[in-house]
């Protein structure tokens, strides 16, 4: 591909990736970013040292002038006013995982997309994939640019793509596709759920013949998708013995594709998977790839777990502290709820997606003793929730951690699981995960000084 001229919309990192991908490959590029503070300005001036140009404040049309492409952050609309002129101008409109996708040679690429679980499931992978021997690097929504990893590429690449990226490939078509779940989410952008099912689905209809169709057959969405792909699909289920596939049979994982062989399940800690359909998934996806029955043993017994993902923090005087700020959904809060025994104080909120949190009530009823609500959506929720007991409203997660501390008794967990994004108080799940721990961290500290003093 040989680009002279692109203009890259919005600086997060899949931007600036594009763009120093563009530079590098001889374009000459321009980035265009919404936001015009000193933070903003700092990141600009290291792309301005690199010959990139960076255009801060309001997209002026004339941004478009002698483009020959446009690349669209996943974080932008693609019904601003700039990219519906580019379009109507006949310019290219790509998003920055077709970009990087175009400069890939020979690569076998693994793409993963689902409501929920993407994450852990393309670590797993990678992570199963690399004690078989195989060189591998991961990429995509998880927080490394696709673009990124085109600039070094290794023979695998695992990559997460959200409905986001998914709005704006066109040849983008992986090796290996899968689907986890799906579940509403993103409503707020894709505006129907059918519409979020055709987004996360239309990769199916992209494979060839030779390719792979990894899919959830328990998800009542997902099996009837088969349908759309020339790809050889392989289903994974929870409940059902498969004839050709990877499904759970009391205490074992049984693989039935290349090779056939049973996993035990027994001291394998699903808290660290976030649920059986990742890891179902994952022995789907290495199977494929014929990686031998120990790799996956292996590599299932010492995999850690993600950050913010049902991450144990710490337990205080018997209250068992969780992390879960990966949960910006309802079925996410859904999945990690089923995780629990023992009661929880379940803290939620943050900006609304367009989620139904009516949904949460049976398994509240069942598994919470008390709800901590913040952020802009603690009203929708507190509404939407209607009919179940002890609902408390704060303004801080600061606030929460000490509140659920001082409600909870020995043996409860304290669990935030928000069922929301981040967007309303802090940068991304990450930060707001971490401010969680600090809080945390700072009560443990608070605790054990009154205790010995």
């Amino acid at each position: 591909m040989n680009i002279k001229s692109a203009l890259v919309i919005g600086m997060g990192e899949s931007g600036k990736e594009a763009a120093i991908l563009l530079k590098e490959r001889g374009a000459n590029v321009v980035l265009g970013e919404i936001k015009n503070d000193y933070e903003t300005e700092k990141e600009a001036k290291k792309l301005r040292k690199k010959g990139i140009q960076v255009v801060l404040g309001p997209h002026p049309l004339s941004l478009l002038k002698d483009k020959e492409i446009v690349v669209v952050s996943p974080g932008v609309p693609l019904e601003i006013p700039l990219i519906r002129k580019a379009r109507q101008k006949g310019i290219s409109v790509i998003g920055e995982l077709e970009l990087a996708y175009r400069y890939l040679r020979n690569q076998t690429v693994i793409a993963i997309t689902g409501t929920n679980g993407k994450s852990t499931t393309v670590m797993l992978v990678a992570e199963i994939l690399s004690r078989a021997g195989f060189k591998v690097k991961v990429a995509g929504n998880i927080g490394i640019p696709l673009s990124q990893i085109a600039r070094e590429p290794s023979p695998i690449i695992v990559v997460e793509v959200s409905s986001f990226q998914l709005e704006s490939v066109e040849q983008f078509s992986p090796h290996i596709f899968s689907l986890l779940n799906i579940t509403p989410d993103h409503l707020d952008r894709h505006c129907s759920f059918n519409r979020y099912i055709e987004v996360k689905s239309n990769l199916l209809r992209k494979l060839k013949v030779n390719d792979f169709a990894i899919l959830n057959k328990d998800d009542e969405i997902i099996y009837p998708l088969a349908k759309k792909t020339k790809a050889k699909v392989i289903f994974f289920s929870e409940r059902e013995k498969l004839r050709k596939g990877v499904f759970l049979k009391g205490n074992e994982i049984v693989a039935n594709i290349e090779d056939k062989f049973a996993i035990s399940t027994d001291n394998l800690p699903l808290t660290h998977f976030h649920s059986w359909e990742n890891v179902l998934c994952s022995v789907a996806i290495s199977s494929v790839c014929k990686v031998k029955e120990e790799a996956i043993r292996q590599a299932l017994f010492n995999f850690k777990g993600l950050a913010h993902r049902q991450e144990q923090v710490g337990e205080i005087k018997g209250v068992n502290f969780v992390d879960d700020s990966k949960a910006t959904n309802v079925g996410a809060v859904l999945k990690c709820l089923d995780l629990f025994e023992k009661p929880i104080i379940l803290i939620m909120g943050g900006r609304d997606k367009g989620g139904d949190f009516s949904k949460l009530k049976p398994k509240i009823k069942k598994k919470v003793k008390l709800i901590i609500l913040f952020g802009e959506t603690k009203g929708k929720i507190k509404g939407q929730l209607s009919g179940v007991e002890n609902l408390m409203e704060v303004d801080s997660i600061k606030e929460a951690v000490r509140v659920g501390f001082k409600m909870a008794k020995k043996g409860d967990s304290v669990l935030l699981s928000p069922g929301c994004s981040s967007f309303d108080q802090f940068k991304n799940y990450r930060e707001r995960g971490n401010v969680f721990k600090e809080e945390v961290k700072k009560l443990k500290e608070e605790v054990e000084k009154k205790v010995i003093f």
